[in-house]
């Protein structure tokens, strides 16, 4: 789930991670109490609650991808929006468990709007991305649910496998180079709180989704 970034041999002295850092540090703080990513934390969640998880952070991430697909292009920066899509690992988690993707949250509690700079467009991937670290260990706390070891179920918590630090360092490298300036830097970090709000009333809602069986 979201995290501040530190890890996979990336540099910790960037101003720019740190404006991120600092900036979202509280909301970061508050995912920790979502129940649901409490449970998966503690290997406590039921199978039930994880399908619900899962759909949820499928529609978050399916809001992400449609507005970095509608905003500046980034590959001039070294990053590649496209290999960088998580919902198919999602939908191939809940193919796994045998439950449909179903009826997602609405759109309009996870809307954000298009990013008019690469700046911001970077600030909704730095959350995006930070879902991935951790996500190992994660996964190994799903063996309550899903039979161990296995990647059926997990694939979205598993991430970039073993190009992981490759990916990392690329967009640590995007993030301290688009965000340079003041002004850039300030469009990157209000981006990424407005993705982190989101994030956080769509996945920590209590929400009446019917629980899959």
């Amino acid at each position: 789930m979201p995290q501040q970034a530190a890890t996979a041999g990336a540099r910790d002295d960037g101003v720019a991670r740190d404006a991120l850092r600092h900036a979202t540090g509280a909301i970061h703080e508050r995912l920790h109490r979502i129940p649901a990513l409490r449970r998966l934390a503690g290997g406590s969640i039921s199978r039930s609650d994880y399908i619900l998880l899962l759909r949820r952070l499928l529609a978050f991430h399916l809001v992400i991808e449609d507005r970095l697909a509608r905003g500046p292009a980034l590959v001039v920066h070294g990053i590649d929006c496209a290999e960088r899509r998580r919902s198919g690992q999602l939908l191939d988690d809940l193919d796994a468990l045998g439950a449909p993707a179903g009826t997602l949250p609405p759109l309009s509690l996870g809307d954000l709007p298009i990013p008019t700079s690469a700046g911001a467009a970077i600030g909704y991937l730095y959350v995006s991305e930070g879902s991935r670290l951790g996500g190992l260990a994660l996964s190994r706390c799903l063996d309550g649910v899903l039979p161990p070891g296995g990647a059926g179920g997990r694939s979205f918590l598993l991430g970039y496998g073993a190009h992981h630090g490759r990916m990392w360092r690329a967009l640590c490298n995007a993030i301290e180079s688009l965000g340079a300036t003041d002004e850039a830097r300030s469009a990157m970090v209000a981006a990424a709180m407005e993705a982190f709000l989101v994030f956080e009333r769509l996945v920590g809602a209590d929400g009446d989704e019917q629980r899959p069986s």
